[in-house]
């Protein structure tokens, strides 16, 4: 039977397409976010999650396998170990996020930011923070920035409200008002 033998080729080779895997999963780990195809994301999503899985066991063998299927191991396996495992560690799973960007130029292939959540530079939380601050200054309520964030009734739409939960979750609430603060003084 041909069950469960159903993947993305991404028209390459199987060593082209592995070629490609460990070189996609080797630059997320260096730079905790990438920009690429929607498909791409979709492949490396797991990928990346395994090797996070991989560091949290921080055994010889976990590094002799990182080791082996990264790139650059020298870079990557110091970062992957001893950054990102120890900021993964109470986390079960769901370690990477993929975000859609619209289209590229050329081709008109659907792109996406993946990257490791709960990160300094996490997409989700500029976004919300960008969001929350843009609404707070068009409803003239740019003291209540704290209200906004402890959950009190202000009339944010669902996602807003959802966004700043999980948002929550890794930042704390002083942390995010001054970064609302800082994004209401600069561009309104």
């Amino acid at each position: 039977m041909h069950h469960g033998k159903h993947f993305r080729r991404l028209n390459r080779t199987s060593s082209h397409r592995n070629a490609l895997l460990r070189n996609l999963a080797s630059s997320l780990i260096e730079f905790g976010r990438i920009e690429t195809t929607v498909p791409k994301a979709k492949e490396l999503k797991p990928i990346a999650d395994s090797m996070i899985t991989l560091a949290k066991n921080n055994s010889v063998n976990a590094k002799r396998q990182a080791i082996a299927y990264l790139y650059s191991p020298t870079v990557t396996v110091p970062k992957l170990f001893d950054e990102l495992a120890p900021r993964f560690a109470q986390r079960e799973g769901g370690y990477t996020r993929i975000q859609r960007i619209g289209t590229r130029y050329g081709d008109n292939a659907p792109m996406a930011v993946i990257e490791y959540i709960d990160g300094p530079n996490d997409l989700k939380r500029e976004t919300t923070v960008t969001s929350l601050a843009r609404l707070l200054v068009d409803r003239n309520q740019t003291s209540r920035v704290k209200e906004a964030l402890e959950g009190v009734e202000l009339g944010l739409p669902k996602k807003l409200v959802r966004d700043l939960k999980k948002v929550q979750f890794a930042n704390s609430q002083e942390s995010l008002k001054e970064a609302v603060e800082q994004q209401m003084a600069k561009h309104f």
